[in-house]
């Protein structure tokens, strides 16, 4: 079983988006909440086993225009950010909460994924704070916009 911390949540995070939407990230020096201050959409997705765990995903207008037009082969200002944002962000939780069920599971005790809710700037920026005193986090960016990812225990 694997023990997160910010750099392999990073590596995994970002692993995902070049497997599933052509993505490359880099580390970002922003803080947490600059990144919740132009966030445009937020969502959580919680692992259930022993123990359980949640992930929360924030991720900025140009992020969602990047991921959103690389899953679906179009270009990025093609996507409006409003009408695909949340369902962006949602499938970025689920698809990152997939990746660490897969890390965190071992074979005797399994873990379930739930689904994915959004969260309002409020939810998230408490998970954000409980992530950086009682988990993880990572912050990605692109040309295009940044991304936030937060892991901690429920």
């Amino acid at each position: 079983m694997l023990t997160i911390s910010s750099d392999n949540l990073g590596e995994l995070v970002g692993s995902a988006l070049q497997r599933m939407a052509f993505v490359f990230c880099d580390p970002a020096d922003s803080t947490g909440g600059e990144v919740l201050a132009v966030a445009k959409s937020h969502a959580w997705i919680e692992l259930r086993g022993n123990p359980s765990y949640v992930v929360t995903v924030s991720a900025t207008p140009g992020f969602i225009q990047e991921v959103a037009s690389g899953m679906m082969g179009c270009e990025p200002e093609d996507i409006d950010v409003d009408e695909h944002g949340r369902a962006t962000v949602a499938e970025l939780a689920n698809i990152f909460g997939g990746e660490l069920v897969m890390q965190l599971a071992s074979q005797d005790d399994g873990m379930m994924i739930g689904l994915p809710r959004e969260l309002d700037d409020e939810e998230m920026s408490i998970c954000m704070e409980a992530a950086a005193t009682a988990g993880q986090s990572t912050i990605l960016e692109t040309e295009l916009g940044q991304l936030m990812v937060c892991f901690l225990s429920n």
